[in-house]
């Protein structure tokens, strides 16, 4: 018995968590789309979504930095004249308000702070705590990041020593590191999982505003039009689906404000994810429109007609050549997509056709010959009724070039009983 010893080398796709959502995203409808998008805003101040009707589609409508922000200032003011307050700790709290960054944090220390508002630093420590208890949104007020996930965690009810533990290491939420936080805070794989999912639902800039993203309900996310020419041309509806931006702007100010090294590494795992949301909702976006486009172009016939017999064989796998992807990227990107038409609108799957095997009928479908074989059966001579023979040569005539064996089968497709049982005496 002789030993050998072989090297073999392999090679493995492995799909990264950026593929698995922009994969996600695609097979998603507009609705389920906008409300993967939303839940991501909600926890992530570097994605922004750009209006409905944005001039240009390029720029949102609105200022980040300006209007919606000052409205936030002031809805701030008003819940602290709410608080009782004395004189002087009404003023200074005003000038705290002002003293928010971008975030909503108060990043200059309580010895600067009390330089510029001319308090001492005492007094500032005596009010903060009281402004973050009673302004909401939680998190307002905060003095680090792991300061503002503690007010939230707080509010929710979530805070223990645990997950106090984890606060310092936001460098292990950042990367999902679970084996570390276990051992960091003594926990098994499904707590650390828990703990991860709780913080990372938290709002890391409370005071940028996050509403909802707006859009038609239900509208189709592809548009094929007549043109002035009289040819079909394919579009997506901006009111099925907003776009989406990072707000770099933001995430340079962060950067240059934030001195805690592990805090910069959970905005910049922020600012990733939100940079990967667009090129998943950017890469759906082309996917769609130019299946759109060959859709247009395969099925022009039956679109301008409205009559099924005019589709032409067309499959997920004919599509995936047109367009240059694969073809589980079509599948998914039909699964949920409805398109609007001259005619209607329909699911996108609609539009594709079964086609016969080429060297019995080629550019037909097998809906087409199961139409043409019901006409024939409906206007046969029922004294006289035909056998599969006989509509086997009167298909080929037609164009069908179909087997007996074919026929019988699309004739038991159709419910339709043999030519002795059809006979009538």
């Amino acid at each position: 018995m002789r030993q050998t010893q072989r090297q073999a080398q392999t090679q493995k796709l492995a799909l990264t968590q950026t593929m698995r959502n922009s994969l996600a995203l695609l097979e998603m409808g507009p609705d389920e789309a906008i409300r993967v998008i939303s839940r991501e805003r909600r926890r992530n101040a570097f994605l922004v979504a750009i209006p409905t009707g944005a001039p240009g589609g390029g720029s949102p409508a609105y200022d980040l930095d300006g209007p919606s922000q000052e409205t936030a200032l002031d809805d701030i003011g008003k819940q602290i004249g709410l608080i009782r307050l004395t004189r002087q700790e009404s003023e200074l709290a005003i000038g705290l308000l002002h003293s928010l960054d971008d975030r909503g944090f108060l990043a200059d220390s309580f010895d600067d702070m009390a330089g510029y508002l001319g308090v001492s630093v005492n007094d500032i420590a005596r009010l903060v705590p009281l402004l973050q208890e009673h302004v909401d949104p939680p998190g307002l007020f905060a003095t680090s990041l792991a300061e503002c996930f503690r007010l939230q965690l707080e509010a929710k009810n979530r805070f223990d020593p645990l997950i106090e533990t984890l606060l310092g290491r936001l460098d292990l939420v950042a990367k999902q590191d679970v084996p570390n936080i276990c051992a960091l805070c003594g926990v098994d794989e499904e707590d650390a999982i828990d703990m991860l999912k709780d913080i990372r639902s938290l709002d890391p800039a409370p005071l940028v505003d996050k509403q909802d993203v707006g859009h038609v309900q239900g509208a189709p996310e592809i548009i094929i039009r007549t043109g002035a020419d009289g040819g079909l041309q394919a579009e997506l509806n901006q009111d099925a689906l907003p776009s989406i931006l990072t707000d770099d702007g933001l995430f340079s100010t962060t950067l240059n404000t934030e001195t805690d090294g592990n805090a910069q590494s959970y905005y910049r795992d922020c600012y990733r994810s939100a940079a990967n949301m667009v090129r998943a909702m950017q890469k759906r976006a082309n996917t769609l429109l130019a299946t759109g486009n060959a859709i247009a172009q395969r099925q022009e016939k039956f679109i301008k007609s409205g009559r099924s017999r005019n589709k032409l064989p067309l499959t997920v796998e004919q599509l995936a050549s047109e367009v240059g992807v694969h073809k589980s990227t079509i599948s998914r990107a039909l699964r949920s997509c409805r398109i609007m038409t001259d005619i209607g609108t329909f699911a996108a799957k609609e539009f594709l056709a079964l086609g016969l095997a080429s060297d019995q009928a080629a550019g037909k479908t097998r809906e087409q010959a199961l139409q043409r074989l019901s006409l024939l059966i409906m206007t046969e001579d029922q004294k006289r009724p035909s056998s599969d023979d006989q509509l086997m040569r009167q298909l080929e005539t037609a164009g069908f070039k179909l087997s007996r064996r074919t026929v019988a089968k699309y004739r038991k497709m159709l419910a339709i009983p043999g030519a002795h049982a059809r006979k009538v005496l």
